[in-house]
């Protein structure tokens, strides 16, 4: 063989043995030379999620799927719509995305479903939603099925008018000898009539959109309905204006009752979005306008989705009731002029005739009560194990305490105010400008930011109690004390020459204290107030305990979905 044919088999054989090594190694062959399959590596197994049991919470549901699903119409702009390259926009997307972001850390994880008005709260109930943002209104009977928070917009009836009008018809005395175009099948006409001395012309139409065609052609002079539609009408004829908003109903987040947790969820961020500036950057970029004043709630308090149980448990208050036939009521002995007992020791106070003329609505007996004085921080957790059905004493209505109760509607509002003495010239916060003023260090904060917006100077002296700032007021040592109100009325009560002006720096609500998430119980305290606001008993009452006006519920149109009379179960004889 020659020199040349040993260089290239030298050089050969090791390659082709190191193939074969190779081959052997990747084919994995047998003994007997039948090829074997690769071994592939064995996937990991994926924990099997554990499926939730019937009945589970709305915040368990979302963090199980990692998704948030949003109930909005997709024909309501600026609410909800389709835009003309087919994506879903509007005020209720944004929202969505928002709590998307905020509960779960992703702008994107989110799906929008197509609800109806009438089909909203079904999609609701079925799970197909976790919670509708659109414009809802938060009627009386609605309260049967779902829950709301509070208003993120007014809807009511208003004009949808022609720029050049608008000046003119800023007031609904400009309507005299004009004409209004109606739908035939809406109510706007009725509403007009009802708040106009005069009487007016009316032209009636089938189709809104055919109401502002008449309107932009100048056979009417004005477009009355519902503000949710008007907004349609403006993007139908531009140079339009709304003006005369003449009656009022709120719009709130919808979602399911008795979900404790998921109710605080949501109310709470929507704080968030009130106090960081997003609700009013939203709503002023999809309604052009400042957005509606909403309640504060003070505090910092958060939840989360990893805070929510699988499952929640809810009292039944209303049977609870039925069952003894009285109410547990649990007050505190020193919160006048809310909740107090007299030299007698009878429960007396704005609150305690509140929850009397409830008892006499539902059982029929004013005093169908057992009052148990207490604190209110035991209070408190009487009313969360369920030994009291109500709790009094002026509870400021804060993001701790939504933590721990459920609130009735707003019927008093606290918040820093002036305690003086009667016929001081201290009238408002200029009057303190370089005076000595007693603080109670609770309130220090909320002074000093009140003064520097007036542009007034300031000479404090803070104090730990508001009986030791009284006593500077008492010495002459301050002209004014600054405190919460709720804090101040009592002493000032009971201080003859001493009083507290209607001044509030700040408003904070103050509401009863109920069961939380017992959803059917929180109605019917809420409907009894909303029926007693309608027939003048609420503002009647709140007339002999304070001098300055009531606070004005929430709008809810409609009757109350059931009786406010409660049936008593009848004791048994023998």
């Amino acid at each position: 063989m020659k020199r040349s044919h040993w260089l290239i088999l030298a050089l050969v054989i090791p390659l082709a043995l190191a193939v074969v090594l190779l081959t052997a190694c990747g084919d994995q062959s047998s003994v007997d030379g039948t090829p074997t399959a690769a071994p592939t590596a064995l996937p990991t197994p994926s924990p099997t999620p554990t499926p939730l049991p019937e009945g589970a919470t709305t915040a368990a549901r979302i963090r199980a799927r990692g998704t948030l699903r949003v109930g909005v119409r997709y024909d309501l702009m600026p609410f909800g719509y389709i835009t003309a390259g087919g994506e879903v926009a509007g005020f209720g997307v944004d929202v969505g995305r928002e709590l998307a972001q905020r509960w779960l850390d992703d702008p994107e994880a989110v799906q929008f479903e197509q609800v109806r008005s009438d089909t909203a709260i079904e999609h609701l109930q079925a799970g197909d939603v976790d919670l509708v943002v659109t414009a809802l209104i938060h009627s009386q009977d609605r309260e049967a099925l779902a829950d709301f928070s509070l208003p993120f917009f007014i809807d009511g009836h208003a004009l949808l008018v022609r720029s050049a009008d608008a000046a003119a018809l800023s007031h609904l005395e400009g309507l005299q000898g004009r004409t209004v175009g109606v739908l035939a099948w809406e109510d706007a006409a009725d509403a007009l009539r009802g708040v106009t001395p005069f009487t007016l012309t009316f032209q009636v139409y089938d189709r809104f959109d055919g109401a502002v065609a008449a309107l932009e052609r100048g056979e009417v002079d004005a477009v009355a309905e519902l503000r949710r539609r008007l907004f349609w009408g403006q993007h139908l004829y531009p140079d339009t204006a709304i003006v005369n908003q003449y009656t009022s109903a709120s719009v709130g987040f919808v979602f399911v009752q008795n979900d404790p947790h998921f109710a605080d969820l949501v109310n709470l961020t929507f704080q968030e979005l009130l106090a960081d500036g997003t609700y009013a950057a939203l709503y002023s970029r999809w309604f052009s306008e400042y957005p509606p004043p909403v309640e504060r709630w003070p505090g910092t308090e958060m939840l989360t989705l990893a805070d929510a149980p699988v499952v929640a448990s809810v009292p039944d208050t209303i049977s609870a009731i039925q069952s003894r036939g009285r109410l547990v009521v649990a007050m505190p002995t020193d919160r006048s002029p809310f909740a107090y007992v007299d030299g007698t020791g009878a429960p007396v106070g704005y609150e305690v005739n509140l929850v009397q003329r409830m008892a006499r609505r539902w059982l029929g007996d004013g005093t169908a009560i057992e009052f148990i004085t207490t604190t209110l921080p035991l209070g408190r957790e009487m009313v969360r194990a369920g030994q009291a059905d109500i709790l009094l004493g002026g509870l400021r209505h804060t993001r701790e305490l939504e933590l721990e109760l459920d609130f009735g509607l707003t019927t008093y509002w606290a918040g820093e105010g002036l305690l003086v003495w009667a016929g001081t010239p201290v009238t408002d916060l200029l009057d303190l400008g370089g005076q000595p003023v007693a603080v109670v260090e609770s309130s220090l904060e909320v002074l000093q930011q009140a003064m520097q917006d007036v542009g007034a100077p300031l000479t404090v002296m803070p104090q730990p109690t508001v009986e030791s700032a009284i006593r500077l007021l008492e010495g002459g040592y301050a002209v004014a004390v600054v405190g919460d109100r709720a804090d101040l009325l009592g002493p000032a009560y009971a201080t003859p020459g001493m009083g507290v002006l209607p001044l509030r720096l700040v408003h904070v609500p103050v509401a009863l204290g109920l069961p939380p998430g017992d959803s059917a119980f929180r109605d019917l305290v809420n409907l009894t107030l909303q029926a007693m606001k309608a027939e003048g008993e609420l503002d009647a009452l709140y007339f002999t305990w304070f001098d300055d006006a009531p606070p004005a519920l929430e709008s809810w149109p409609g009757n109350p979905y059931r009786l406010l009379r409660l049936e008593v179960a009848q004791a048994s004889e023998g």
